[in-house]
């Protein structure tokens, strides 16, 4: 057949399968309530259909493959299989135990999966033509919808840069027109809950159309990594409650205004070193991941054409130069050469790496090479996937980028003029009070009470803090110390901004003389 109807077929194939996932009313909600599970399963699911076509091609039946996914770390996907295998064991068929089990399933792809696999286990398919037909299927489907999503997200990020700036704008000139008019307190109390609300909409509409492509391991990681990111959730939690309270006092006005911002400035420090500290050792994972792809083709192409053991392909392969990821290799075919477990080298390996990338690809390298399966065909397969991944992270990295080049300058440049307005309406609104007091009424100005205003600037600029931390984190993929150095970076900046200028400002117009007119007594 040729390659072009060979392509055409799969897209019809893929086409189908997406009208048959469309959702009613129900599920729709079913997704919203189990969206983060949803969205784990969805993006975990090319990598264990990759596991289980690797492992087939070793030749082994249905209810073996069902008892290889069991023994998988795929978070809530191997729960389900290992609940099939249960079943198996207390005697159910394999057909009747995945039926019974895909209810269970809240991703619709995987209970459509499951009934296909549970079809051919009851009429005997050839395991490996199913898995293939169905990987390939799910990957160009997969890619499909991994594109829409960075149309959608780029999109929302537009609309969203356009409602970030506008939004604190227009409290800003509710405020100004309030003191020219009057009437201004009743509008800017209800107008900044429903900016607050719509900064909250957008950061879920981004936490449910984003990716979760995590770096570091799960499972198998460093102990010295495994204390860092103990070390940066304790930092996020603790700090983050501080945070709130400290805001909470200086909104409700039960600590001083300047030692208020100072504490709210300052409690973001430890979340920036935190979490700069970690994107350093990030960058480690990262460089072993993008030399992967060529160990794994070496690797197995060594397996294959010169049928060698495991052993001798890491003493021949630990002569090459793989750059950061060759001391990694070397203790790798020195574990080998002393005598240690194949099994317990590659978890040493994985968990040296600490990444996620090389975990789920060793698991499935290891795993279908220790049932047999030859290193030829599962070597383009694990090493197409990893490749896959890596590109599927620059993609997520670029429309993340975008994102942070918008709001990593714009929240602070807000605070900034809000610190400018606050600055200015404080001071007009000092004299319009010394001009009633000696009798003189301006028609076209009124009084406005600054402290009444003060909480809802506060609570802005709060918001803007936290929000615009979450949003990076999730655009990024949910990329470990992302929340940690943005949320520190946002409340440093924000608050620091909005003192400075506030400061400069008043300080300005006290040296010109502004705040100290004083009405002529004629």
């Amino acid at each position: 057949m040729p390659k072009e109807s060979k392509k055409d077929l799969e897209r019809l194939e893929a086409k189908k399968i997406k009208e048959r996932t469309k959702f009613s009313l129900r599920e729709r909600l079913f997704l919203l309530i189990y969206a983060r599970t949803n969205k784990y399963q969805w993006h975990t699911m090319p990598f264990f259909l990759m596991h289980m076509l690797a492992c087939a091609y070793a030749d082994i039946s249905s209810l073996e493959l069902v008892k290889t996914a069991a023994q998988t770390r795929f978070g809530s996907i191997t729960s389900l299989m290992k609940k099939i295998n249960l079943l198996v064991e207390m005697g159910i068929d394999l057909p009747r135990s995945i039926e019974i089990t895909r209810k269970e399933a809240r991703l619709p792809y995987l209970r459509d999966f499951l009934q296909r696999l549970a079809q051919v286990a009851r009429i005997g398919e050839d395991v490996i033509v199913f898995l293939n037909k169905e990987y390939s299927t799910f990957m160009i489907m997969y890619s499909s919808e991994c594109e829409r999503a960075n149309i959608r997200l780029r999109r929302l990020i537009e609309a969203y840069s356009a409602i970030l700036s506008s939004a604190a704008l227009i409290v800003l000139i509710i405020i100004f027109s309030g003191m020219l008019w009057g009437g201004g307190i009743t509008l800017v109390s209800s107008t900044v809950p429903a900016v607050i609300m719509i900064y909250v909409i957008f950061a879920l509409t981004f936490y449910l159309s984003s990716f979760m492509l995590k770096l570091v391991s799960r499972e198998e990681k460093s102990d010295t990594l495994s204390r860092y990111l103990k070390l940066e959730k304790t930092t996020i939690r603790g700090t983050i409650i501080l945070y709130l309270i400290t805001s909470a006092l200086l909104i409700s006005g039960f600590v001083p205004r300047i030692l208020g911002i100072m504490l709210c400035m300052f409690s973001g420090l430890p979340l920036l070193m935190v979490g700069y500290v970690g994107r350093r050792k990030l960058k480690l994972i990262e460089n072993l991941d993008e030399r992967f792809p060529e160990f794994i083709t070496i690797l197995s192409t060594s397996l294959a054409t010169m049928g060698t053991s495991v052993i001798q392909a890491f003493r021949d392969i630990s002569r090459l130069d793989f750059g950061k990821f060759s001391p990694y290799i070397k203790r790798m075919a020195a574990r080998l050469e002393l005598g240690i477990d194949k099994t317990i080298s590659w978890n040493s390996l994985k968990k040296e790496t600490s990444s996620e990338l090389i975990r789920l690809h060793v698991d499935a390298f290891s795993r279908a090479n220790t049932y047999g399966a030859p290193a030829k065909t599962i070597g383009p397969i694990i090493t197409n996937s990893s490749i896959f991944l890596l590109t599927l992270r620059k993609r997520v990295e670029e429309t993340a980028t975008l994102m942070k080049g918008i709001v990593v300058p714009m929240v602070p440049i807000i605070c900034a003029i809000i610190g400018l307005v606050m600055a200015i309406v404080e001071t007009f609104s000092e004299m319009f009070v010394r001009f009633q007091s000696a009798g003189i009424y301006v028609i076209f100005a009124d009084t406005i009470s600054v402290p009444s205003i003060l909480p809802y600037i506060y609570a802005i600029i709060v918001a803007l803090s936290i929000v615009n931390a979450f949003i990076i984190y999730e655009l990024s993929g949910e990329q470990e110390f992302y929340l940690c150095f943005y949320l520190g970076y946002f409340i440093i900046s924000g608050w620091l901004s909005y003192f400075l200028c506030l400061t400069i400002v008043t300080n300005y117009l006290s040296y010109i003389g502004l705040s100290r007119v004083m009405p002529l007594p004629f």
